[in-house]
């Protein structure tokens, strides 16, 4: 053991040294995320970090978090090498990059031991994986009643381990030969389970579907308090995480289509609107953030507080878990000590009256007394003296609004542009049944060049005037005003009408000029004016006369726009289904070769068989 012991310090040691300029300059999360060269995955170095890794892999599967694997020293070897029983760790992207970057190194090596120990992680976070979907912290649980062992959306926990789950399952990439058919569907049921959860965990607001806690309750789904500071609230920044995953999945059934909806307009009517979080030097010289106008910007509060009855239920139960926890807190101040429970600190500062508002909470150990005291003002404000005679803030100070984020605009970026571009495709969806649709946007681009952009279904964007490309917000592509692109077809796709979805990226409005041989005037298909940094996002749906093939034509008039094209295709089956006995003879032989041709082919449709044309 201490030979062992003495050759991995060793080559602790040599990794702090060598190659300084590259592995141990960048942060360990950079490096599990793939910002190395795609060859220094399968260097000596790479290999030596991944011994490392596998050395202090906990003894359940996981690692811990906040943990520089690639540059370890000799004494933070030490610990982690002896700590290995210890419970392993979700939190900060901890045991997903682990993972990443094991499954990076395999690929580049084909070292078995590298897989093996991907495996044993990723049975780690199926053994954590709570009966009602999801994960907590850690694992193996606390089982005190801490909130370790909550439904964890702090920090984006959930949605990095849904996240990896999901490319696991599709098998491509790093994750190309890393599990099993048996594993894969274990990793996409536990996804449709974390979803269902997610979904159940959207907070009512006196019949209002909401948004989200940073944590909330196994059993009654309800919103649950964190550390000290984190109090039971809805939370603009997980939220707006969450939402943001949300809206990358595939096919969302009507029950997450309303409630990806419902959140985003929950969140946008409780903004604080015209404002912005701006960081500074205050007088004291010290590092400090304020609230600051700004026009087209909005904040929130990473912790809003619940009104109405929702809000009456859920501090009435946070109360009650302090009071029947029973810890008291204690605070020296001239001469004089102050005791008070949690339960105590919690329910007298807490004001109905502030329903909707940011609430503000002090996590410092020096000043024990502020645990669970629900402050109200985040820019420095007068004391006051509490009903034990203690003078305590009623504002946070410049130290916890640095070292914490509870003001910000999360949820901005995902109300006026992600939001918008997830409902577009969505509604396109829902216009495209019966029709194949092909999707020109910055996720479906392949090679580009000035004067052609390709896309996926082979589908190409040509312009006599070499207009590189651009990517606008949302996945939109730039079109400049006053240049004719012609949009070439494959042989065979004939195409019935035509989406242009997107904004205009100027302060002058836009409009479409042009359409397959038409002309428009500057008042029919507009694209409005950008105000600032806001941006109206529209759809204009032409319609061909007859099914355009080979190729056809657009340009814009006036501003440059942002877009993202829908072409739609009637599909070839009209969707008529026939029982296989009543036309078996006439479009099949007894071989099974096809006779009649206007029988497009054979579907099974709850286990019976048919021929649809």
């Amino acid at each position: 053991m201490k030979k062992a012991l003495l050759t991995i310090i060793l080559i602790a040691g040599f990794l702090t040294e060598a190659n300084a300029q590259n592995a141990s300059s960048m942060k360990w999360a950079d490096i599990c995320s793939g910002k190395m060269s795609a060859d220094w995955y399968g260097s000596e170095e790479a290999q030596k970090i991944a011994d490392i890794v596998l050395s202090v892999q906990k003894n359940n599967g996981g690692w811990m978090k906040n943990d520089q694997l690639h540059k370890l020293s000799d004494s933070e070897l030490a610990d982690l090498l002896s700590s290995r029983s210890e419970h392993s760790c979700l939190d900060n992207t901890a045991t997903t990059q682990e993972m990443r970057f094991l499954a990076k190194v395999y690929q580049k090596t084909k070292v078995e031991k590298y897989k093996e120990s991907f495996k044993k992680a990723l049975n780690m976070i199926f053994e954590a994986e709570k009966e009602c979907g999801g994960w907590s912290q850690y694992w193996p649980l606390a089982g005190n009643g801490s909130y370790w062992d909550y439904i964890t959306f702090n920090d984006d926990l959930m949605t990095n381990v849904m996240r990896l789950l999901q490319e696991i399952a599709a098998g491509k990439g790093d994750f190309a030969d890393m599990a099993d058919e048996v594993a894969k569907k274990h990793c996409t049921e536990a996804v449709e389970r974390a979803i269902n959860v997610i979904i159940k965990c959207q907070v009512d607001d006196n019949g209002t579907k909401a948004a989200w806690c940073a944590q909330h309750d196994t059993t009654t789904f309800q919103p649950a308090v964190g550390r000290p500071h984190e109090l039971p609230s809805i939370s603009g920044s997980e939220s707006a995480s969450l939402l943001s995953y949300l809206m990358t999945i595939e096919n969302p059934s009507e029950e997450l289509q309303q409630t990806i909806h419902s959140a985003v307009a929950w969140l946008d009517t409780h903004k604080i609107d015209g404002k912005a979080v701006e960081d500074f030097t205050n007088a004291n010289g010290e590092k400090d953030r304020r609230i600051i106008d700004k026009a087209g910007s909005a904040v929130w509060g990473r912790f809003i507080q619940l009104g109405g009855e929702t809000g009456r239920k859920t501090y009435e139960s946070f109360f009650n878990m302090l009071k029947n926890r029973g810890k008291s807190r204690s605070y020296t101040a001239d001469g004089k000590t102050y005791s008070y429970t949690e339960y105590e600190i919690a329910s007298k500062s807490y004001n109905p009256e502030k329903a909707y508002q940011p609430i503000f909470a002090i996590y410092d150990n020096t000043l024990a007394h502020l645990y669970y005291r629900f402050l109200y003002i985040y820019e420095d404000a007068d004391y006051t003296t509490d009903w034990k005679g203690c003078s305590v803030p009623t504002s946070l100070n410049a130290i916890r609004r640095t070292n914490y984020q509870f003001m910000g605009s999360w949820p901005l970026n995902v109300i006026k542009n992600e939001y918008p571009s997830w409902k577009q495709r969505i509604e396109s969806q829902k216009a495209s049944e019966g029709y194949t649709t092909y999707t020109l946007s910055d996720n479906t681009k392949g090679s580009t060049s000035s004067s052609e952009y390709s896309f996926s279904g082979d589908i190409k964007v040509t312009n006599g005037n070499n207009k590189n490309y651009g990517a606008g917000k949302s996945a939109t592509v730039k079109y400049s005003a006053g240049v004719n692109y012609t949009v070439q077809l494959p042989e065979g796709v004939k195409i019935e009408k035509v989406d242009f979805y997107g904004y205009d990226n100027y302060d002058v409005d836009a409009y479409i000029s042009h359409f397959n041989g038409e002309d428009f005037n500057a008042t029919q298909y507009v694209f409005p004016a950008k105000d600032g940094d806001n941006m109206t996002y529209v759809t204009h749906t032409l319609k061909a006369d007859k099914p355009l093939e080979n190729s056809f034509s657009f340009k814009l008039g006036s501003k440059q726009c942002c877009l993202i094209l829908t072409l739609y295709q009637k599909s070839s089956s009209t969707g008529i289904v026939i029982p296989v006995t009543d036309i078996e003879s006439a479009a099949y032989d007894i071989q099974g070769n096809r006779v009649d041709t206007s029988y497009k082919g054979l579907v099974v449709k709850g286990g019976k068989k048919y021929f649809q044309r």
